[in-house]
């Protein structure tokens, strides 16, 4: 820890802008494209480093990733490696959250020097430097067709979610680590009763319940207390993710339990799934740099580095238990399959009420504020995992997503008789207390009945003995709360029998 402070210390200021304007208290950055050529450079002058093309923009602007080892075999083969954990980090899925991305420059940078050598002894590293270049260029949250990627993996409706999601598929990292920031200044809290939320570093992994057993408890009950600890100990203080605080009478909650996130939608794959949000400050504030760009950069940079060295020393545990959950998802201590379909917060009886610290903006004086503790998960509708599901409708188009996803399937080329479960959709809820800016979702109460069904030439079955049964599974099943047709294009809820439904024999 004493060389991690040392580190950090030693690190000057990354060349992040063209030119430095402070009274306007914006950083100038470099282009996307002079990040990529930085990045080229970098590569041709180290032989730990190698710089692969995964796409390109809504923009047409080149989305990379840059590969980091001491082992020629993955940079020239990017397989997993039996004895190494392989990390990917996204920075900037956020346009408008730069100090992700400038933080993984640096350590590009660092690399190319032979710094931190220790750590590619048990590790390879996937750096996507800039997984939103539109955004970078447009100092916009959106990418260039106005899509947010961060909310987008389960209809996988932009370009730039399809070639992450299939970068997670080509590496298969162990671990996925997503770099944001958190604006501290909102619009009814700070504009209208006066305070800024009071964030340094706060981490979250997947927390939905249906991650596998043996992986959510190593990453609840270990993992994050670790790095959280660590992190703190570095000097920055550290703390578990709180939902965003936008007014002081609201309650609070922990990170978001849906799928359409990269943090959860890696999670359900079986890796160790991290979520870092930094402090993005004030606008208003002022800085030795603009916006305070190069204490948001050491924050970020201290945060991942932090990172780095804890799954380092944990490797060989965290290897055999994200491995395993890729291999065979258990929801059960003694290997039970079984999926919740609801899912949500709720009171937390134990802890009722916590304080936050605040700062008010006219003085800058920190204060505790007591909100209402609403952070226990709340799972509900567990069903056992099926043989398969079925689809009736829109097959060509259902194909194409599925394969989109990595998700295995077949089409009938004649027609087959199952055991199954019909669905029938019989109520439709409309979401309760909407809020703006937050996707809320269409309640369906579903009556399933056992029944014999004859599927035709040209329908699909999803076998869930498969890597990715859980997750296809939550987004096929219309009782989950995290299905597909929860998306605007694809409206398929509906009363009656619902196209998709789960087979009971295997196919």
């Amino acid at each position: 820890m004493v060389f991690l402070l040392f580190l950090l210390l030693q690190v000057g200021p990354l060349a992040v802008a063209e030119s430095r304007d402070v009274s306007k208290n914006k950083p100038q950055l470099a282009t996307s494209t002079t990040v990529s050529q930085g990045l080229h450079r970098l590569a041709e002058q180290s032989e730990r480093l190698k710089v692969v093309k995964l796409g390109q923009s809504a923009g047409g602007r080149p989305i990379e990733a840059v590969l980091v080892s001491a082992d020629p075999d993955f940079l020239n083969q990017s397989a997993p490696q039996a004895n190494k954990v392989t990390v990917m980090l996204f920075g900037s899925q956020h346009g408008n959250e730069p100090a992700g991305s400038e933080a993984l420059r640096r350590l590009v940078k660092e690399f190319s020097q032979n710094q931190h050598s220790e750590l590619l002894t048990r590790l390879n590293l996937v750096l996507v430097v800039l997984a939103n270049p539109d955004g970078r260029d447009l100092a916009s949250r959106y990418n260039a067709n106005k899509d947010n990627t961060n909310i987008d993996y389960v209809a996988l409706a932009a370009g730039e979610t399809q070639l992450l999601v299939d970068a997670l598929h080509d590496f298969d990292p162990d671990v996925v680590y997503d770099a944001h920031e958190s604006g501290i200044w909102k619009r009814v809290l700070t504009k209208q009763q006066g305070w800024l939320t009071d964030v340094e570093a706060q981490f979250d992994m997947g927390n939905n319940p249906n991650i596998d057993i043996r992986l959510h408890h190593y990453t609840e009950q270990k993992l994050l207390p670790m790095l959280i600890e660590r992190v703190s100990e570095a000097g920055l203080p550290a703390s578990r993710y709180r939902g965003e605080i936008t007014q002081l009478e609201q309650s609070v909650a922990r990170g978001g339990l849906g799928i359409t996130n990269l943090r959860n939608y890696a999670a359900l794959q079986g890796r160790v799934s991290i979520l870092v949000e930094n402090r993005l400050d004030n606008k208003q504030g002022h800085y030795d740099s603009p916006r305070n760009i190069d204490e948001r950069i050491r924050k970020q940079h201290l945060s991942m580095l932090t990172m780095l060295q804890l799954v380092s020393e944990e490797a060989e545990p965290l290897l055999a238990v994200s491995r395993a959950a890729r291999s065979h998802w258990q929801s059960g201590t003694h290997g039970e399959q079984e999926l919740v379909m609801s899912v949500g917060f709720g009171v937390n009886e134990s802890e009722p009420q916590v304080e936050i610290p605040l700062v008010r903006l006219s003085d800058g004086q920190s204060a505790l504020h007591t909100f209402a503790n609403h952070d226990a998960i709340i799972a509900s509708q567990a069903v056992a995992l099926p043989a398969a599901y079925a689809i009736t409708r829109e097959q060509a188009r259902m194909a194409t997503w599925l394969a989109r996803h990595h998700i295995d399937f077949t089409t009938l080329t004649k027609a087959q008789s199952f055991a199954a479960q019909r669905l029938s959709i019989t109520k439709l809820s409309p979401p309760l207390n909407v809020r703006s800016g937050v996707r809320e979702k269409i309640q369906a109460t579903v009556h399933s009945e056992p029944s014999q069904v004859t599927l035709s030439a040209g329908d699909l079955l999803v076998p869930m003995a498969q890597p990715l049964a859980p997750l296809a599974a939550l987004m096929l099943d219309p009782r989950s709360a995290n299905a597909l047709y929860q998306e605007a294009s694809w409206p398929w809820l509906a009363l009656g029998e619902f196209p998709v439904f789960p087979i009971l024999t295997p196919p």
